[in-house]
């Protein structure tokens, strides 16, 4: 394994406080006013972009030698020679948020109830996450895309771990705001960390199985996709649960989560076409 380059450690520090630190700042106002948190849902979109754009100031400022696109890994040869395995890894993650939660709804944790237009608005899964992937691009060029390529020397684990909670951490302030409004419960805000986690290494294996960040923009966009149609047409709200079925539900779903990850995982690569050697 190679080493990490004697600058990662300067370039992750640097633009990941930069990361959060601007979300917190987006956030701040609405803590200490009387705004409204759903005036987020209109910015969140471009909030998505963040990660791109500070990653590439950062570079800008750090590297300005290096070539930017090369590090976010959006060239498409490499995900070219490894289609097959990305196209599989696609295929399993694209029914992540539908796997996982088979297993608490067989047990009765929640009721399976589809809705009136349920099959209608299971068609629009897919064109809505080909129009998600524009938002899905911001985020990933930085995350799966700049950072990993720079991390890639740590082996996938180490790397993705550590992306994924700058990550979860880069969500918290808006999710906080939620529940300080009331809009959200504060128990959403410890599973919706804990989902991000999880979705961090499920988004991470097909950055790492292609070689792209490609394939981990379509990923992020169907998973986020398919998990609002799943949540809202197949199953009763989960507002509905107390905190016992609650965290049942999530408790079980996780450990599907992590049953399936260590058994995929364990066919990861060592991708030297994911590394600064490659990238750089």
């Amino acid at each position: 394994m190679n080493a990490l380059l004697p600058w990662a450690p300067r370039f992750l520090a640097v633009s990941g406080a930069a990361l959060v630190a601007s979300v917190v700042a987006v956030c701040l106002p609405f803590w200490v006013t009387d705004l409204d948190s759903e005036i987020l849902s209109v910015v969140t979109p471009a909030l998505q972009w963040l990660p791109f754009a500070v990653v590439l100031v950062v570079h800008l400022a750090m590297r300005p030698g290096m070539r930017f696109w090369r590090w976010s890994a959006m060239g498409v040869r490499p995900g070219a020679r490894r289609g097959g395995a990305a196209g599989g890894a696609r295929g399993v993650w694209g029914a992540g948020p539908l796997g996982p939660r088979a297993p608490p709804t067989a047990l009765g944790l929640v009721e399976f109830a589809p809705v009136e237009g349920a099959a209608a608005a299971a068609l629009l899964v897919l064109p809505l996450s080909i129009v998600w992937m524009v938002f899905a691009f911001g985020e990933e060029i930085g995350w799966r895309g700049y950072l990993t390529s720079l991390l890639a020397p740590l082996g996938f684990w180490r790397s993705t771990l550590v992306i994924g909670g700058f990550w979860a951490a880069w969500h918290l302030p808006l999710t906080l705001t939620y529940a300080l409004d009331g809009t959200m419960p504060f128990r959403d805000v410890v599973s919706t960390t804990v989902n991000l986690l999880f979705a961090a290494v499920a988004i991470s294996l097909v950055r790492w199985f292609s070689g792209s960040v490609w394939p981990a923009v379509f990923a992020h966009a169907v998973m986020n996709t398919m998990g609002q149609f799943a949540y809202s047409n197949l199953i009763t709200p989960l507002t509905s649960l107390d905190d016992g079925a609650y965290w049942a539900f999530f408790g079980v779903s996780w450990g599907v989560w992590a049953v399936v990850l260590a058994v995929v995982t364990r066919r990861i690569p060592i991708l030297s076409e994911t590394s600064p050697a490659w990238v750089g």
